[in-house]
This record gives structure tokens, C-alpha cells and sequence, in this order.
């Protein structure tokens, strides 16, 4: 169970507004964090937050989850004051109608609701119940497009409005898990090397863009240059009802992060961790991701002369939804995992496959 100050970080981090190229406000959460801790950190011109611990040694390992949310983006206000919209990232569209948002105007909220034609309406039409975004409108409580435009502008960033809870003493819900929680894991592993001796230089990445165009991966890899990458970012479970677990594999809540295993991933790096795992008894999952990882593994492993790379998934069942589920356990132990994982490497580490 995180302590108070981390569980505070990370309830501070998935509530900050930061859909894909607007990361600003979840990148000075982690600012806030870190600054006491790291030895460095910047922002580079695209938004990524790299934090520095320096090791005594030649090696650079690099610890990266992306900072940035699946949103929505005003798109057009039509002359009845309802606004249509552009996705930030990946959407089911189908689990959009009725929901509250949070409009991002100005510095301020706009609360919306995501409307659509009903379904008694609907009845004995030959339309598809297949939703497109332009099926949908959000509805701000105004009656012309003059009066919504007092509150909402083109270009306007849209959010889930979500609650951080808990449903269990474990178990947490809210929106933006998706991969806040890398980000979380990143940072809480410098704040555990604070007053550790490390070998090897230690970044903690909070990237942006991942959902939409990888490029906060790639860009901030190509400064750092990193010996060995860690990935970590969220992925599916296959613990609810109706799941195929010949094609998802066997991933429950609460039973440890997963390590992937797969043609981008460095061998050298997965034996490593598979040893420190056993030696501290700590759980982990095995995932299989035989081509691309759909992380941004995809952007760093080849970059330039290439990184070790090794992706650590956190389950997460009802991904880019409002109200995504993880296990706190599963956090703990990624984060204990890591920590001592950085400390056993030293310069006669081996990266060759």
C-alpha cells in the first residue's frame, strides 16, 4: 500500500487534466514531486519531464510512462449551442452517451453531457445502433450558439469527469490510470534511490503524446540516449466476464505487473528482472508481445543505436473508460521491482543479445 504521500501524488496525478498534447498541469504534479528528490529535472520543447538521479558509473537507464490522457477536442458549436467533437486517442464511442465532462476553458470548467438521439426515437429506423463521434453532441445547458460561446471556444480540451476512489482496501478507480500510473512508478523509484548509492544514472520520463503520436518517447530517448529502457504503462486483464484468455493470456488484478516477453524486447534486461522478482518474491505476470508493444517501447528500442528495452505492464481492467481499475498491490510491487533492479546494475552488465 503506498504511503500517504504517494497515494496523494498519485490521486493528485490521474485527477490533473492532460489529455495528449496538453500535459501541463499532470507534468507540474510530477515537477512538485520530484523537485526535492532529483538532481536535475527538465521540460523539453515538446512537454517531457526528465528527472536525473546520477550514478558513478557510464550506464543511463531510463524509466518512462507517458503523462498524457485520452480527451476530446471542441471541434463545432452549432446554432443551437450543442458542441461536436474531435478525439484525443482512442475512444469506444459506444461508451460515451450520458457521460459528465469536464471542458477546459480559459482556466476554468465547463461541465458538459454527452447527448444522442434516444432510443425510443430511434425505433423502426433503419439506422446502425454503430455510433460515430458525429452522432454525439455535448450539451453545456445553453439554447444558442451565441450564449456557448461565453463558455467554450473551439479548440476547447474536453476530459471524463471522474472521481479518485477506492473500492477496496487495493482496489482504486478513476479516469487516466492510462498511464499515469507508469508515470507514478517512474517518479516513486527515484524517491526510493534518494539515499541509495546507484551505478547507473537513473531518468524518470513522464512523456507526452503517447495516445496519439509517440513522439514525447522518441524525443526524449534520443536526448538521453539510454543504455536500457523500462516501458511501463497499463494493459488489459482478463479477469472480467466474456475475456478469451487463448488470446489475452491469463492477467488478474492484484497478482503483480506484468513482463512482456517479445521480438522489440531485450532478453538480457527480462532474465535480470525475472532474477530480482525471485529473489524478493515479488509477483509478476507474464505478457506476450510478439511484434509491437503498443507502448512506447515502439518508439525507443531502435532509436538511433537502440536501448535493452523491457515493457512492465500495470492490469487495468476497463481501459479508456471513466472509470479504469487497478490494483495498489500491483503498483507496489512494479516500483520495488524497479528500485531493485537499478541498484544491481553495474557497469559489467551485459547488453549484447
Amino acid at each position: 500500500m503506498p504511503n500517504a504521500k504517494n497515494l496523494k501524488f498519485l490521486k493528485d496525478l490521474v485527477s490533473a487534466p492532460s489529455p495528449s498534447g496538453f500535459e501541463g498541469p499532470a507534468q507540474k504534479v510530477v515537477r512538485d514531486y520530484l523537485k526535492p528528490v532529483a538532481d536535475k529535472i527538465t521540460i523539453d520543447r515538446n512537454g517531457n519531464l526528465i528527472a536525473l538521479k546520477k550514478g558513478s558509473g557510464k550506464l543511463k537507464v531510463m524509466v518512462v510512462g507517458h503523462a498524457d490522457e485520452i480527451g476530446l477536442i471542441v471541434n463545432h458549436i452549432d446554432e443551437q449551442g450543442y458542441i461536436y467533437v474531435k478525439s484525443l486517442g482512442g475512444f469506444d464511442v459506444n461508451l460515451l452517451p450520458g457521460l459528465r465532462l469536464d471542458i477546459h476553458h480559459q482556466g476554468k470548467v465547463v461541465r458538459g453531457i454527452i447527448g444522442k438521439k434516444p432510443i425510443h426515437m430511434m425505433r423502426g429506423s433503419d439506422e446502425s445502433p454503430k455510433l460515430k463521434m458525429e452522432d454525439l453532441w455535448i450539451d453545456i445547458g445553453v439554447s444558442s450558439k451565441e450564449e456557448a460561446l461565453k463558455k467554450v471556444a473551439i479548440g476547447d480540451v474536453i476530459t471524463y469527469h471522474s472521481e479518485f476512489e477506492q473500492l477496496s482496501d487495493d482496489l482504486i478507480v478513476s479516469k487516466a490510470t492510462d498511464n499515469k500510473v507508469g508515470v507514478y512508478v517512474a517518479a516513486v523509484v527515484m524517491q526510493e534511490l534518494v539515499k541509495k548509492q546507484i551505478t547507473a544514472s537513473y531518468y524518470a520520463v513522464s512523456s507526452v503524446g503517447e495516445e496519439t503520436t509517440m513522439r514525447g518517447a522518441r524525443t526524449s530517448a534520443w536526448q538521453i540516449e539510454p543504455d536500457i529502457a523500462l516501458v511501463v504503462d497499463v494493459t488489459f486483464t482478463s479477469d472480467i466476464p466474456g475475456t478469451d484468455k487463448r488470446v489475452i493470456g491469463d492477467i488478474s488484478l492484484g497478482k503483480g505487473p506484468t513482463l512482456s516477453i517479445g521480438a522489440a524486447l531485450h532478453p538480457a534486461v527480462h532474465k535480470r528482472l525475472l532474477e530480482i522478482a525471485k529473489k524478493h518474491e515479488l509477483p509478476i505476470q507474464m505478457e506476450i508481445a510478439p511484434g509491437r508493444t503498443g507502448t512506447d517501447a515502439d518508439a525507443i528500442h531502435d532509436l538511433k543505436s537502440g536501448a535493452a528495452t523491457a515493457v512492465i505492464g500495470i492490469p487495468n481492467r476497463y481501459m479508456h473508460s471513466p472509470n479504469e481499475v487497478i490494483s495498489l498491490k500491483d503498483l507496489d510491487t512494479a516500483v520495488k521491482l524497479i528500485t531493485e533492479f537499478v541498484l544491481s546494475l553495474d557497469d559489467k552488465f551485459k547488453l549484447e543479445r
